[in-house]
């Protein structure tokens, strides 16, 4: 069992317990399976533990909470079954990529993207979102940077993003292949993502590999 502990001002802290078995077990809420943590107080005398959301840290942001030891009703597992399904996003990730496929392969005075909805648009989609603000004639190298056609998300303990300027995302890149580094982990980066997919697909330089983490279901 592994444990991460993040202390406050007074002395009390809250580990994280990371335990296969208590993982395999978590509830879940809308963001995903919960985790398990407990207060400790000072001295190592611990509390109750309690699941709540993996992904925000503001109980505004998911007020999800349940004691680990707590029983949970049949009615309230359905009713919280329920209200993650209607919290889900309007597409499943294959599903945007099948959309992003069809968009790509439109002609350029086709394509389409809903800036209300922040969201690519097929023709069967036009009439419902004919009232809304519409990108018009999205070319290819803006799909090939969606952080610049999507609105970015601001919320600093939820899913801030960084995007950084064209000339700070190359400097960054000049820089990690100074250092030889040939993998890069994105923490909330997407610009700098796609600056380093499309330096591979340019094949300028050695390739670099990247995985992109970012609470963002666009």
């Amino acid at each position: 069992m592994d444990k991460i502990c993040v202390s406050d001002t007074d002395g009390f802290g809250v580990e994280v317990i990371l335990n296969e078995e208590d993982s395999a077990a978590a509830p879940w809420c809308v963001h995903g399976p919960a985790l398990l943590f407990v207060k400790v107080c000072v001295g190592g005398q611990q509390g109750r533990r309690f699941y709540a959301c993996s992904a925000c840290r503001d109980r505004k942001d998911c007020s999800f909470f349940q004691w680990q030891d707590e029983k949970v009703s049949k009615a309230r597992l359905l009713a919280r079954e329920e209200e993650n399904k209607a919290k889900q996003p309007p597409f499943t990730h294959e599903e945007f990529r099948s959309r992003f496929l069809q968009v790509v392969s439109l002609p350029l005075a086709q394509r389409r993207f809903c800036q209300t909805c922040q969201l690519l648009l097929l023709p069967a989609d036009w009439a419902a979102h004919s009232a809304h603000s519409i990108l018009l004639d999205v070319s290819a190298a803006q799909l090939r940077r969606p952080s610049q056609l999507l609105r970015p998300l601001d919320n600093k303990k939820t899913n801030a993003q960084y995007l950084f300027t064209d000339r700070s995302g190359h400097f960054l890149l000049d820089l990690f292949a100074a250092l030889g580094f040939q993998k890069v982990l994105c923490l909330g980066t997407p610009r700098l993502h796609e600056l380093i997919k499309i330096r591979n697909s340019e094949g300028s330089g050695r390739v670099m590999k990247s995985l992109l983490l970012d609470i963002d279901y666009r």
